[in-house]
C-alpha cells in the first residue's frame, strides 16, 4: 500500500461484476451528489489488485452518544474517514467500503487526477480523504487481509460477511473477464 493513489474503475467491468454479485458497489452514474466520483484505492490481495470503494458518509455512521451525534469507530469492513474541522471537531469525510472491494484488472483502472479537479470543495474533501487513507494504510491493509480471509474461510460467526461480496467467485470472473478481453483482441 506505498504511494496510495486513487482511482476510477471503468463501468463496464462494474456492470460485469454486478451481474454475478449484487453486493459490487454501482457506479451509479445517475444519482450522485454534485461531482463525487466512484473513486477508490488498489490494494494486492492473493495476487490480484483489489479496488476498495470510497462512500458518501452515511445515517449508519454515526450514533448518538450523550445525546451529542458522534462518528461510529471504524470496523473491519468500513473504515470511517475523518479529519479535524476549522473548529477541532471530528468529521466524518467518507468511508472505504473494504466489504465491497473487488478484483479489477489494470485495464479497468483510470488514475484519478485531483490537481485538475474542478470542483474545488470536492478537491478539498478528496485531499483530506487521501491524507487519511495515507496516514492510516497499515490498519486498511490489516482490515482488507481479515475480511479477505474470513469471507474465504466463510466463518458464520461474523455477521458482517452476509453483506460482503463474494472474492473467490469475482476473482474466478475477474479471470474470466481478462480471457474474454485477450480473445477479442486475438480475433
Amino acid at each position: 500500500m506505498d504511494n496510495l493513489k486513487l482511482y476510477e474503475i471503468s463501468e463496464e467491468y462494474i456492470s460485469y461484476l454486478r451481474a454475478f454479485d449484487s453486493f459490487v458497489f454501482s457506479a451509479k452514474e445517475d444519482d450522485r451528489n454534485h461531482t463525487r466520483k466512484y473513486l477508490g484505492i488498489v490494494y494486492t490481495i492473493n495476487n490480484y489488485n483489489y479496488y476498495i470503494p470510497l462512500s458518501s458518509p452515511k445515517n449508519t455512521d454515526y450514533q448518538m452518544i450523550n445525546g451529542k451525534k458522534q462518528v461510529r469507530r471504524s470496523i473491519v469492513p468500513i473504515i470511517r474517514i475523518t479529519a479535524l474541522s476549522d473548529s477541532g471537531e471530528l468529521e466524518l469525510k467518507g468511508t472505504l467500503k473494504l466489504s465491497n472491494m473487488i478484483p479489477v484488472p489494470s485495464s479497468e483502472l483510470t488514475l484519478y487526477d485531483l490537481e485538475h479537479e474542478a470542483d474545488q470543495f470536492y478537491k478539498a474533501l478528496v485531499h483530506k480523504e487521501l491524507l487519511f487513507i495515507r496516514k492510516n494504510k497499515d490498519k486498511i491493509a490489516q482490515y482488507a487481509k481479515v475480511i479477505y480471509k474470513q469471507k474465504k474461510e466463510e466463518n458464520p460467526s461474523v455477521g458482517y460477511l452476509r453483506s460482503t461480496v463474494n472474492f473467490s467467485l469475482l476473482e474466478q470472473k475477474h479471470d474470466d473477464f481478462i480471457a474474454k478481453k485477450e480473445n477479442n483482441q486475438c480475433s
